[in-house]
C-alpha cells in the first residue's frame, strides 16, 4: 500500500482550505429557523427591557406627583397660618395676653421739623458756602 505523504506548499493549503469553505457554511432549513429564533429572543428582551424602563419611570412620576400634591396642601396650610397670624384681631389679643394697651391721647406727642434748618445740618458750613458761592 502506497500512502503519498506529499507535502502541500501554504498556497496550496490556502487553496484547499478556501474551496472547502463554502460547505462549512452551507445553511440548511433548521439553522435558519435557530437563527430566526435567536434574534425573535433578543427582540423580545429588548421589548421587555423598554417596558421595564417605562414602567419604572411611570412609578417614579406618580411618587413625584404624590409629592408636588402634599407639599401644595402644605403650602396652603401655611398660607393659612400666615393670615391667621397677621390678623388685627389676633395681634390684638396677643398685646393684651403680653399686658400692652392702646395708647391715649395724652401719651401721643408731635414734632415739627424745620426743613431748611435739617437741609442745612446735613451739608453743614463747607457744603453751605460751597453752594452760595455757586448761586453768585
Amino acid at each position: 500500500m502506497a500512502v503519498n505523504m506529499q507535502r502541500l506548499s501554504p498556497i496550496q493549503q490556502a487553496r484547499t482550505r478556501r474551496l472547502n469553505l463554502p460547505s462549512y457554511l452551507n445553511l440548511d432549513g433548521s439553522r435558519y429557523l435557530l437563527g430566526v429564533v435567536i434574534l425573535l429572543c433578543l427582540m423580545s428582551l429588548i421589548a421587555l427591557a423598554q417596558t421595564g424602563v417605562v414602567a419604572t419611570k411611570g412609578y417614579a412620576i406618580t411618587q413625584l406627583e404624590q409629592q408636588q400634591t402634599e407639599l401644595l396642601r402644605e403650602r396652603a396650610s401655611l398660607e393659612l397660618q400666615l393670615a391667621e397670624a397677621q390678623s388685627l384681631e389676633r395681634i390684638r389679643s396677643r398685646a393684651e395676653e403680653l399686658g400692652l394697651r392702646p395708647i391715649t391721647k395724652d401719651q401721643v406727642r408731635y414734632m415739627t421739623i424745620d426743613e431748611d434748618k435739617l437741609f442745612d445740618d446735613a451739608i453743614g458750613p463747607a457744603g453751605a458756602n460751597a453752594s452760595e458761592s455757586n448761586t453768585r
